[in-house]
């Protein structure tokens, strides 16, 4: 189990590793950090070479003045070159899974295998609305009312402890960046891709999940040749925390499968 530092495109980005095994990547969702697969480390770590990253302007990572969703990517294939890693299994969470998918667009090489989880692959005509109320939210409050209303839209039960555990990670974060990666995350549009993924895929929805509901799942579902669907139960767009025990179970099935 280490901690460390590494240098993607001029910038310090810190990291985590635990466990021995095919290489696991988990790339986190928007405003968090590599704390927030916190429920995951000892599970998979089981099976699995586990390897966390801050993308950069998150966690302890450097901020930038700018960024897209490519240069994210960028974080990953510069974290694999560090660790000396030809090809990985990648997990992402909501923004990370959009990481997951430009990251296989620019080298597909370096896949192994995809887990998109509460993620989706463009912004739906019906979330236009819900996206500019939102931006709205964000352009006018600080990161502690943000984090609030994060905290009570991603997650379903009543559950004091996981609202305190989202809502620490996401105050720590710099308003103007979370802004900027808001702004692009409803710029992407990975329709072309992927039918193009031709790695075992697997799509994790959420029972609950508001902000990146079912139907964008089964969409991508559809869309990725051979994937398959598995939906969490009781739990929302933070299923990895809600219900770490049946988020967790679907991933080392469908990885441990697909050797």
């Amino acid at each position: 189990m280490k901690f460390g530092f590494f240098e993607s495109e001029g910038l310090k980005l810190r990291y985590f590793e635990v466990g021995e095994g095919e290489p696991l990547i988990l790339i986190h969702g928007l405003g968090e950090s590599l704390e927030g697969w916190s429920y995951q480390y000892d599970e998979f770590s089981k099976y699995f070479r586990v390897i966390s990253l801050d993308l950069r302007g998150f966690g302890m990572s450097d901020v930038p003045e700018s960024i897209s969703i490519e240069d994210f990517a960028e974080d990953v294939k510069n974290l694999t070159d560090e660790l000396g890693i030809e090809s990985a299994n990648l997990l992402g969470l909501s923004m990370g899974g959009a990481v997951c998918m430009a990251f296989f667009k620019k080298y597909p090489e370096k896949v192994r295998s995809l887990i998109l989880a509460n993620t989706l692959y463009k912004l739906p005509e019906e979330a236009k609305p819900l996206f500019e109320e939102r931006l709205k939210l964000v352009e006018k409050a600080d990161m502690g009312e943000i984090a609030s209303f994060i905290a009570n839209i991603s997650i379903h039960q009543e559950r004091a402890d996981l609202k305190d555990f989202v809502q620490t990670v996401l105050r720590k974060n710099d308003k103007e960046f979370y802004k900027k990666v808001t702004i692009e995350l409803s710029k992407i549009n990975f329709e072309d891709v992927l039918p193009k993924i031709n790695v075992p895929t697997l799509i994790l929805v959420a029972e609950y999940d508001v902000t990146t509901p079912p139907a964008i799942g089964k969409e991508m579902a559809m869309l990725i040749p051979n994937s398959e669907i598995k939906m969490v139960k009781n739990s929302a767009h933070l299923a990895k925390i809600e219900n770490p025990e049946e988020f967790n179970k679907y991933v080392i099935e469908f990885l441990m499968g697909s050797d």
